[in-house]
């Protein structure tokens, strides 16, 4: 899998610059003049915001696998692509840093980030050409960050952009979903296309995305053996461990979805769906990355490579919700662009304890 480029947040830097300038422009004539409040503050939030770059609407992207197990990589594939990609990500990585911002109160930064997806909505950002399946697969990874982003910041976003928003994500659903299809043999690519239909119906309240959702949550319910393995990521060799946490990072979010949309976050308790068959999944990716070794044999390799980083942070809502299942912390703080940005504060905002 092609993890993202890492964040660049110089863009993010000089935005806070300029809003802590803008932030002091307004406390200074409020000061002179209270009653002006209520004009003054939205007007001044706009100045604090950048223009957003042009609409990426293209994507291309290679397959970087060279086996038929997709275990060993063309770095110089995944470089390319990553280069090809990194406009794209700066934007993402920017609206997330300030839905983030806006997801603890930062009215302006949230309004920012809902001009930013406003424009890039309007321009029918990723709905252009995709040059390949694995460019399908990168549009499919980005809806999921942009519309987990959205979810933070929506009811603070303008009227006029969220409208824009709205129809635009779900048509990047609907995309998502066609790109998809439903194959025999399900593995994690199926999850996240759930995981992404899943996050933007939740945005934009959609049925047929939560319901394609629904149904790639419990299918995946179905894939998972007693002893907690897939057996098509399994097959993924070296890599084995990695695409199992790779598999349930985007059902644990599908979890989380589900939480958020009911009352007290749990009116939709999917983690005991098919009978709690992601707490198996879980507990045997937190076993493998304990003990690589140990998961080695199960795959019939030597080794195993271990994921780390943002992908791990899946584990910032779990454990936060099932604190004795996974008693050894997994690191962290966790961002990851595909995932929504910065995972831990996320999870410590939409878990209350």
């Amino acid at each position: 899998m092609n993890h993202p480029a890492p964040p660049c947040l110089s863009r993010a830097r000089r935005l806070t610059d300029t809003k802590t300038t803008a932030a002091r422009t307004l406390l200074f004539l409020l000061a002179l003049t209270p009653a002006l409040a209520p004009t003054l503050a939205p007007t001044l939030a706009w100045a604090a915001c950048e223009a957003p770059p042009p609409p990426v609407r293209d994507i291309s992207a290679d397959r970087f696998y060279v086996d038929t197990a997709s275990s060993i990589t063309d770095k110089t594939i995944m470089a390319r692509n990553r280069a090809a990609l990194a406009t794209l990500d700066r934007a993402i990585v920017t609206i997330q840093t300030m839905a983030d911002e806006g997801l603890t109160g930062n009215t302006a930064s949230a309004l920012c980030a809902g001009n930013w997806l406003g424009v890039w909505a309007k321009g029918g950002a990723l709905l252009g050409r995709m040059s390949s399946r694995q460019a399908e697969a990168e549009r499919k990874w980005r809806t999921a960050g942009i519309a987990m982003s959205y979810i933070k910041i929506r009811k603070m976003v303008e009227e006029q952009d969220r409208i824009a928003i709205d129809l635009w994500l779900d048509t990047l659903a609907d995309n998502v979903i066609a790109d998809q299809g439903w194959p025999r043999k399900r593995n994690n690519h199926v999850y996240w296309a759930g995981f992404a239909a899943g996050a933007v119906g939740t945005a934009t309240g959609t049925r047929r995305h939560l319901d394609y959702a629904r149904q790639a949550y419990d299918d995946a319910m179905t894939d998972i053996r007693a002893d907690g393995t897939l057996p098509m990521e399994l097959a993924r060799r070296q890599k084995a461990l990695d695409y199992h946490n790779f598999a349930l990072a985007p059902l644990v979010m599908l979890a989380e979805l589900a939480a958020l949309r009911g009352e007290d976050q749990r009116g939709e308790d999917w983690y005991e769906r098919g009978g709690g068959a992601i707490h198996r999944l879980a507990a045997r990716v937190a076993a493998g990355l304990r003990d690589p070794k140990a998961f080695a044999t199960m795959a019939h390799e030597t080794a195993v490579e271990v994921p780390k980083g943002g992908i791990l942070g899946w584990s910032a809502f779990y454990q936060r919700r099932f604190p004795d299942r996974i008693k050894a912390t997994l690191g962290g703080p966790f961002r990851s662009a595909w995932m929504g940005g910065d995972l831990t504060l996320t999870a410590r905002v939409w878990i209350k304890q």
